[in-house]
């Protein structure tokens, strides 16, 4: 008889709610954000006019899960885990995570109360995009095409190791390094370039580099011996 995985559980900043004696009745769904847009009307003209805030920008998603507890003896622990900001992957969608905060107020008094079952509502306020879990891209010659397995541009943290200066481009961004050599790290989601804990900011020039949904080419000319994407793939 095959034994299905369990899926009754969801992880907190890297502990299982199971951990905690915690179980998931009910997962939130899959749920696509709503574009950030706004609607005006035009005098004269039916139906409104849709001006998007600009390309891939999407409003934070309300997701909960219903669970319930086997027992109280664990609540001042779990009330001290569930809460602030983190990342949070539901059962049900094991191959990656959303960043997310909790943003309700979990009523343990009721949740002491209950009989014979102990529910109570879980509400992750997530940033809109589903990071997938991928590995490191090592990239060693120039013209390498990465493909993007997201459906949406990823914003990638690229760190460039070189014995010079140096042209990039990812995917259509273009940047410089010049005046450093090492391994310099570029963050795109951060707007940074640095190495180690030392901004070299004034050594890059150009475009902080995202991977197009259709995939991009990898392409330099100058002194670079590797580079290592972390690529951050995202989807809905």
């Amino acid at each position: 008889m095959e034994v299905l995985p369990l899926t009754d559980w969801f992880e907190w900043n890297g502990k299982k709610s199971t951990d905690y004696g915690i179980h998931v009745e009910e997962h939130p769904p899959i749920t696509i954000p709503a574009e950030r847009s706004t609607f005006t009307t035009v005098p004269g003209r039916s139906g409104s006019l849709t001006v998007l805030e600009d390309e891939d920008v999407y409003d934070d998603m309300l997701l909960t899960c219903t669970c319930f507890i086997e027992n109280t003896n664990r609540l001042t622990e779990i009330a001290a885990w569930l809460r602030g900001s983190g990342t949070v992957t539901f059962a049900n969608r094991q191959d990656g995570f959303y960043y997310a905060r909790i943003v309700n107020q979990i009523p343990f008094e009721k949740v002491l109360r209950g009989s014979p079952y102990r529910s109570f509502a879980v509400t992750f306020r997530c940033q809109p995009f589903f990071h997938l879990r991928a590995s490191d891209i090592t990239v060693t010659s120039s013209g390498t095409f990465i493909s993007n397995p997201g459906k949406i541009a990823s914003e990638p943290i690229v760190k460039v190791t070189l014995t010079g200066d140096a042209e990039i481009a990812i995917g259509g961004y273009l940047f410089e390094l010049n005046g450093v050599t090492g391994t310099v790290t570029i963050d795109t989601p951060k707007l940074e370039c640095y190495q180690d804990h030392t901004s070299k900011n004034g050594c890059m020039s150009g475009d902080y580099p995202k991977i197009p949904s259709v995939g991009a080419y990898v392409t330099w000319t100058g002194a670079v011996s590797r580079i290592v994407i972390t690529p951050n793939w995202r989807t809905f």
